[in-house]
This record gives C-alpha cells, sequence and structure tokens, in this order.
C-alpha cells in the first residue's frame, strides 16, 4: 500500500525528478540525432543534401504534436491516469526503436531503412513530449510550474549535449552500433522512475494492477471531439491567451532569428572556425541550462513570471543594441563571447519563465492540445525569422539585424505586460464552473491560484 501514496500528484519532488528524468531522456536521441549522427555522416563522406534531408526526416514528426494533443485530451485508459498510458506507450516505443535503429545493417548504405526508422523513432518521441507537458499542466500546482520547467527544459538541454558529446566518442571508437546500445541503455535506467510511479493516488501502476481512475481525471476528461473544440476555442481566444501567443511568437522569432544569424555572423564576420563556433554554442547552453535548473524557475515565482519575462527580454534587447553599437569591439578577444554568453543565460532563463506562463494559460480539459498549440506559435516564430535571413541580409547590415531582434523583445517586453495570470485563471475557473453546471457534473475542486507577481490591474 505505500506505493499507491508514491503519486506525482502528492510529491513535488518526485514530479521535479520525474520531469527531469523524461526531458533528460526526451534529450538523448534528438542531441544523437540531430548533431551526433549528421556529423558522423559527414565525416565518412555522405553528401550535404543527404545529411541535410536526414535532419530534416528527424524534425518532421515534431510538427505531428499538434495532432498528439487532440488524441491525448480525447482518449486515455482512465484507471492508470489521464497522461501516463501514453507516457509509457511512447516510452516503449522510444525505447524499441532505438534498438531497432541500432542494429539497421551499414546504416550509411541502406540509408532508405535507416531514415525510416528514424522517423518513426521521433515519432514516439514526439508523442512523449506532448504527454509529459501535459502531464504537468494537469499535476504540477501554479506555484511550482516555473520550477518545473527550469528542471525541464534545463535536464533536455544537457540530455541533449551529452548525448553529443559521449555519442561522438562512443561512435568514434566503438562503433555505430554499439554508441546507440549504449545511450538506449540509459534511456532506460531514466525512464524506471516514470514507470513505477502513479499519476494520482490510487490509479493502477499497471494494466493489471489494482486501483482506479480519479475523480480529477474523471472530472477533466473530453467526451467528444466537440467538446475538446468548444472548449478549445473558449480558452485560446481569452485576452490573456491571445497575447500570450502573440508573445511567444514574437520570442520565438527573436531566438530564430539568433540562432540564423550567429553561425553565419561568426564564420564569415569574424573568420571563426565552424568548430569555434560549435564551442561557443554548446558552451554557453548546458552552462547556462545547469544554472537554470536551480535559479530559473525560483526566480520567477520570486519576482513573477510575467515581470521577470519582462526584465529579461529588455536585457536581453539591450545587449543586442550594445553589440549593435560595437562593431569595432565585435573582433576583441573575448568580447564577442562573453555577449553570447550573457544574452545565452538570459534567453534560457526567459525561456523556463515563458513555458510556466503558457502552462498557465492552459484550461487543463484541453491541456495538452493548448499548451501544444503555444509551443506551435513559438516554432512557427522560429521558422518565420529562418526564412527571413536572407532577405533581411539582402537589406540591411549586421547592426541592423541586431537592432531589428532588439526591437522584437521589446515589443515582447511590452505585451506580456497587459497578460494577468490571475485574471485568466479566474475566468478558467468561471468557465469550469459554466461547463460543469450544463454537464450536470460534479465540480472538480480549483486549486488555490495564487496572484503572479508581474501583474498589474486584477479583476
Amino acid at each position: 500500500m505505500h506505493d499507491r501514496n508514491n503519486s506525482l500528484g502528492t510529491s513535488a519532488p518526485l514530479r521535479y525528478a520525474t520531469f527531469g528524468a523524461l526531458y533528460l531522456a526526451q534529450g538523448i536521441p534528438q542531441g544523437l540525432q540531430l548533431f551526433a549522427i549528421p556529423a558522423w555522416m559527414a565525416m565518412q563522406g555522405v553528401d550535404a543534401a543527404l545529411v541535410g534531408g536526414y535532419i530534416g526526416i528527424c524534425s518532421l514528426p515534431w510538427t505531428f504534436k499538434i495532432v498528439a494533443g487532440p488524441l491525448m485530451d480525447r482518449y486515455s485508459y482512465l484507471a492508470m491516469g489521464r497522461r501516463r498510458p501514453w507516457l509509457l506507450g511512447a516510452q516503449l516505443g522510444l525505447l524499441t526503436m532505438m534498438l531497432l535503429m541500432a542494429f539497421v545493417p551499414d546504416p550509411l548504405n541502406h540509408m532508405g531503412l535507416f531514415m525510416s526508422v528514424s522517423f518513426v523513432l521521433n515519432c514516439f518521441g514526439a508523442f512523449q513530449d506532448v504527454a509529459t507537458d501535459g502531464l504537468a499542466v494537469d499535476i504540477t500546482p501554479v506555484e511550482q510550474q516555473a520550477r518545473a520547467n527550469g528542471v525541464m527544459w534545463g535536464a533536455k538541454v544537457v540530455g541533449v549535449s551529452l548525448a553529443l558529446l559521449s555519442g561522438t566518442w562512443a561512435i568514434n571508437s566503438y562503433g555505430f552500433r554499439i554508441a546507440v546500445i549504449g545511450l538506449s541503455v540509459v534511456m532506460v535506467l531514466l525512464l524506471i522512475l516514470p514507470s513505477v510511479l502513479r499519476e494520482r493516488q490510487g490509479e493502477r501502476l499497471f494494466p493489471w494492477s489494482k486501483g482506479e481512475a480519479s475523480p480529477e481525471a474523471l472530472g477533466s476528461k473530453a467526451e467528444t471531439w466537440g467538446e475538446i473544440l468548444f472548449t478549445l476555442k473558449s480558452a485560446f481566444l481569452l485576452r490573456g491567451s491571445l497575447l500570450g501567443a502573440l508573445c511567444i511568437f514574437l520570442n520565438g522569432t527573436a531566438m530564430g532569428l539568433k540562432d540564423a544569424m550567429m553561425p553565419v555572423f561568426t564564420v564569415q564576420r569574424l573568420a571563426w572556425t565552424n568548430s569555434e563556433y560549435a564551442d561557443l554554442t554548446s558552451g554557453a547552453n548546458v552552462t547556462a541550462a545547469v544554472c537554470a535548473m536551480v535559479f530559473a524557475g525560483w526566480l520567477a515565482d520570486r519576482v513573477g513570471k510575467t515581470r521577470i519575462i519582462g526584465i529579461y527580454t529588455v536585457l536581453i534587447a539591450l545587449g543586442w543594441t550594445t553589440l549593435a553599437l560595437t562593431p569595432r569591439l565585435w573582433a576583441t578577444a573575448g568580447y564577442f563571447t562573453a555577449s553570447i554568453y550573457a544574452i545565452q543565460f538570459l534567453e534560457t532563463f526567459c525561456i523556463v519563465a515563458v513555458l510556466a506562463t503558457a502552462m498557465n494559460l492552459c484550461w487543463t480539459r484541453v491541456a495538452a492540445t493548448q499548451f501544444t498549440l503555444y509551443m506551435v506559435c513559438n516554432n512557427l516564430g522560429i521558422v518565420v525569422a529562418a526564412s527571413l535571413l536572407g532577405p533581411l541580409r539582402g537589406q540591411l547590415g549586421w547592426s541592423a539585424m541586431f537592432l531589428l531582434t532588439a526591437g522584437l523583445l521589446v515589443a515582447v517586453a511590452v505585451l506580456v505586460g497587459f497578460v494577468h495570470l490571475g485574471a485568466h485563471r479566474s475566468v478558467l475557473g468561471r468557465l469550469e464552473a459554466e461547463f460543469n453546471a450544463e454537464q450536470g457534473a460534479a465540480p472538480v475542486p480549483a486549486p488555490v491560484v495564487p496572484s503572479d507577481l508581474g501583474e498589474g490591474l486584477t479583476p
């Protein structure tokens, strides 16, 4: 009976540990497939177009998250929890496909089979990501969501970086098959914890275990597709949701511009090698991610999510403005490196606060779908920025590009000031009460929602 009380819904330390393990495990195949394997392919003389095609095949399934979200909101085996059955299924598929990939014979000469396995592997990875995010929204109290996102985002970046470093070393030392099997074993160890913990007290651990669906899961499950669409429309068309989506889009555009500019700027303008750029990027990312795991969520809770986003974006904008106004210092030893480290730190901490804010904006009935929509807004901003890099560079110099990035961030800082999370959660609570009244269902007890310290006016 003791294990029945060790549920994710009742223990904050177990939640943090589980979400960290899930995101660390999620980062391993991404670091392997998006960085280590392409580099290995290039070293083996594979054509650049084929390397790019492999990266595209691995990235494509992540666009299917918009389909995964509604599926998870509509269907589940509630006796084991609202999200956990999907999570366990995705984990099993992810591990199975990792092992299948390891045993693809001579993968560089069987690229069709290799890409097919990699495509399916990333489908399971995308489903695990959506299930994890939906679970986090469902069971994490609002006051803990910032800290949870700090752990999740930091763990993912660490997983990607570790997979890149250890995967590259293992491929060069022991071969591709041993490298992938070794990383698969690490993933098995990481996924033990979420496999042996219940979502909520009283639920089944496995299909053959004893237990039953919790009142929270029964009360929040969507019964029809029409209900999902109506609920999603009601939640997403709220003022706070629309402003939040716009802020996330603009922030994604600014990050996308940075990611698209930096390889070109450092190699063509500063005459760096691609290895020097990679060392700068990975070093800044990992250092920032580790610090974010410890401090980013705490800062967001202490200062307030919306207020801290405004502070971060203004500081990042000042960083880009300073770079734009000091072109004579760009080549000075350490100046540009220090600037990018500072910007990356602030950007990583900002991402944690943005993700926590997106969770706060979600109605739990459609949490997986709504949160996925916010992530789509972010990804859309990144895609738009990447597509605009060529035309913008044809018209603007580097200083002007930096100022444009700063301008986007200033827009985020202004708009986020109008996102009032307390008021938004109050409206969602009213919508939930009205929904239950119309359905004749017993209302699900609403958690006490603390006001966000970054808010201005509240109703």
